[in-house]
């Protein structure tokens, strides 16, 4: 069984990646057309300033106690008992990976794996346990006084489409929008209509690395914001534990970990300019109310479009959904899509 799953992620975390030049032109191709909004100048700045210890001790203080520890074994707990003789370190560490991202020792970036079985599924199969990384509470601190940074301007580069993790919308947004929708199809029968759900396969942990870092270039963030999360996901290695028993450690080359305070951010922003090339697309037609043109509903991986004249539609969606995931590793579960 340790091997079975060992395997099976080692898979899924070192998904094969097209290295010639001509796939990284069509990747910047696709993230410069349909990236429409950008960090300002002054976000910029103030997104690429030192951390301060303000925003240290915001982030213990926004971090719940009595989560499980990752691979060191060092508790929220510890880490608030001494935040005082720490945040000096701490700061200077973190500040220091601005300049130098590959500075964070292997120990720091290595996790635990702890896998969550799906409701309702054969759990037989490894692809049917969700994959929760236990990461070192140092180093979730520092991505959860990323976080905390970003949020307050990543409403500016998601359309309000997407109300997964952006701070001030909510999923009932969409949920009313889409019973609104629906209202207005009922009464327009002479013009055929779909609503497609669709079902991303691991849509977190297949996450390509130079896709997540292209877009975010294309977006404005600066060298600074760059080299902290790059710090991130340099040469990161995971262990799955299963019943108490620790796999051999591997490497891990893309996915947003699910477990990091950053990592829902991170995944909002890498799908955009999909969802932008879905509101551009002139073949794919959305429901038009008020002069507004309604094509896609967003929570996080969980999407619902809205289709009028699915003949046209349909075809332009899908080839659209092959190209967004040859430069991405975006893959839709057809069999779960309804």
């Amino acid at each position: 069984m340790l091997s079975l799953f060992h395997d099976h992620f080692t898979d899924l975390y070192n998904l094969p990646t097209d290295q010639q030049p001509s796939s990284a032109a069509r990747m910047r191709k696709f993230v410069e057309t349909h990236t429409h909004t950008k960090l300002t100048p002054l976000m910029r700045e103030a997104l690429d300033s030192p951390l301060t210890d303000e925003e240290l001790h915001t982030a213990i203080k926004l971090t719940p106690t009595g989560k499980t520890p990752g691979p060191d074994g060092l508790s929220l707990r510890y880490y608030k008992t001494f935040l005082p003789n720490l945040t000096p370190t701490w700061l200077q560490a973190f500040n220091t990976l601005a300049q130098r991202p590959h500075a964070l020792p292997p120990q720091t970036l290595s996790a635990t794996v702890t896998l969550i079985p799906k409701p309702n599924k054969d759990h037989d199969l490894c692809a049917n346990y969700r994959p929760i990384s236990l990461l070192n509470q140092d180093l979730k601190l520092f991505a959860k006084a990323l976080a905390l940074r970003m949020a307050r301007y990543i409403p500016r580069l998601v359309h309000p489409d997407q109300t997964g993790f952006i701070p001030g919308r909510e999923a009932r947004d969409n949920t009313v929008r889409a019973l609104n929708l629906m209202h207005v199809a009922a009464e327009s029968r002479s013009v055929p209509s779909l609503l497609l759900s669709t079902d991303a396969e691991k849509a977190f942990d297949r996450v390509s690395w130079p896709y997540l870092f292209c877009t975010l270039q294309q977006m404005g963030f600066g060298s600074s914001m760059l080299a902290w999360i790059g710090s991130l996901y340099a040469n990161p290695t995971a262990r799955i534990n299963l019943n108490g028993t620790l796999t051999p450690p591997f490497r891990i080359r893309n996915g947003t970990r699910q477990g990091c305070p950053l990592s829902p951010l991170l995944f909002a922003l890498s799908i955009e300019p999909f969802l932008q090339a879905v509101r551009t697309d002139p073949s794919i037609h959305g429901f038009e109310v008020a002069d507004h043109r309604h094509k896609v509903a967003a929570y996080a991986d969980d999407l619902l479009f809205f289709i009028r004249q699915p003949l046209i539609s349909l075809p332009a969606l899908t080839s659209l959904l092959r190209e967004f995931g040859t430069i991405s590793n975006y893959k839709i579960n057809m069999a779960k899509s309804e």
